[in-house]
């Protein structure tokens, strides 16, 4: 009469093995993890104390990372850095390192604004589709000085819109100006205007940059010529944009000593 393990008797030990039996048609060698802990058999199912150990901690780190919170991408970590002290007096100190980053942000953009009226981001949205529509469009951000910082997507795009000017909105003059990080209204409006100034009957041999250059200086700060001069389909005349101090007296007359020494007005 065969015998049958009983459920009072004690778990089987199972020897781990390295390969197949002497014999066995199954040629695949079988490898195990060594365990140290008591293996239990069910129903030819092998279970042991460190495979639910492992189980375990696993559902843990999972739940673990799923409660974490997402950064927000959106928001800038802030670093705290001591400010010094000079005399009691508190200083914070911006090095140039700090700002360089937002200085190429901004450096491709126009301030703009219209003497006499107050502009709605939809009408100039409006504007700029049926005027500027030989660039990409940029992007508008409103100060509640009463001007708008138009980003544009790089410095030739600007370049263009400043070329193809002057501009008017609703029969009042469009300022443009170039970006500048210490721009404010109250120090600026009405004060530093970008004008196009005619040079009559200015010699061919001075229609380069560099001459064009030194003779806008004269008058302010020069900025672009227009396209006529640029590629010289209209010799009767050089056209300038020259930012100017409206503050101050504007020179109506330039002379000019040329590359043989001869002064010309």
């Amino acid at each position: 009469m065969g015998s049958s393990r009983g459920r009072g008797r004690p778990p089987k030990k199972v020897t781990q093995s390295t390969g197949s039996k002497h014999g066995d048609n199954t040629t695949s060698p079988a490898t195990t993890t060594p365990v140290t802990t008591t293996t239990l058999v069910e129903n030819e199912t092998v279970i042991t104390e460190k495979s639910l150990d492992k189980k375990e901690t696993g559902s843990d780190e999972k739940g673990k990372r799923e409660a974490e919170p997402k950064a927000n991408n959106k928001w800038k970590q802030l670093q705290y850095v001591a400010p010094k002290i000079n005399d009691g007096i508190i200083e914070v100190e911006i090095e140039e390192k700090d700002v360089e980053s937002e200085i190429r942000f901004w450096e491709n953009s126009l301030i703009m604004y219209v003497i006499g009226t107050n502009l709605s981001m939809n009408a100039m949205k409006n504007y700029m589709s049926r005027m500027w529509n030989f660039v990409a469009l940029p992007d508008m951000y409103y100060n509640d000085e009463g001007y708008f910082i138009l980003k544009f997507k790089n410095g030739d795009a600007r370049d263009e819109v400043m070329m193809r000017g002057p501009y008017t909105f609703q029969n009042k003059p469009m300022i443009l100006l170039e970006w500048r990080h210490d721009f404010t209204m109250a120090k600026d409006m009405l004060r530093s205007i970008p004008i196009w100034i005619k040079l009559p009957n200015l010699p061919l041999p001075m229609w380069g940059a560099s001459s064009l250059g030194k003779i806008g200086s004269a008058v302010g700060i020069p900025l672009f010529t227009d396209e006529c001069t640029a590629e010289k389909l209209r010799v009767s005349y050089a056209r300038l944009l020259v930012e100017v101090d409206v503050t101050q007296k504007l020179c109506e007359e330039i002379t000019i000593r040329d590359h043989e020494g001869k002064l010309r007005k």
